[in-house]
């Protein structure tokens, strides 16, 4: 009889212990801390829809181009997404860390765009992290780079005697 009490009330503290545990909020552990908003993670995706859509004006919004203007900005991102044909079709965000000033945030995109060594359409499910820097109190995408599934790399040319 002692037994099946004891397992009972095994039962009831697991139990208890999960249903307490469920549906909580992570709360910041750092009060001090101050938070902006938008966050980091929804800059990037902001920035990375604004660039799916091919809307150049609202992606410089979410980015940090000290050395050009907006007029400049869009020039250049139109050009770089025409000339390499280059187009998102889908990102996930796998993940966000941020530090007191800067954030980094590591996203799989799946793209096409024209390989630069065959010339061919490919697509690529690569991952990559963006950088972003906190200026006047809102989170900017300051770079981005691949760093899984990239580019195919240029192969080396082996010259026989």
């Amino acid at each position: 009889m002692k037994l099946r009490h004891l397992r009972t009330l095994f039962v009831l503290i697991v139990a208890f212990s999960i249903f307490s545990c469920a549906d909580k909020t992570v709360v910041d552990t750092n009060p001090e801390r101050q938070t902006y908003d938008p966050s980091p993670t929804v800059v990037v995706e902001r920035f990375l829809n604004a660039l799916k859509d091919g809307n150049f004006k609202k992606a410089y919004d979410y980015a940090y181009a000290p050395s050009t203007d907006e007029a400049g900005y869009i020039i250049q991102m139109k050009s770089i997404f025409e000339d390499n044909q280059v187009s998102i079709n889908s990102f996930k965000v796998l993940g966000t860390q941020i530090y007191e000033f800067s954030s980094t945030v590591a996203v799989e995109l799946n793209q096409t765009l024209k390989s630069p060594t065959t010339g061919q359409m490919i697509t690529l499910n690569q991952r990559s992290r963006y950088s972003l820097g906190l200026f006047d109190k809102k989170w900017k995408v300051t770079g981005g780079n691949c760093y899984e599934n990239c580019l195919e790399e240029v192969p080396e040319i082996e010259i026989a005697d």
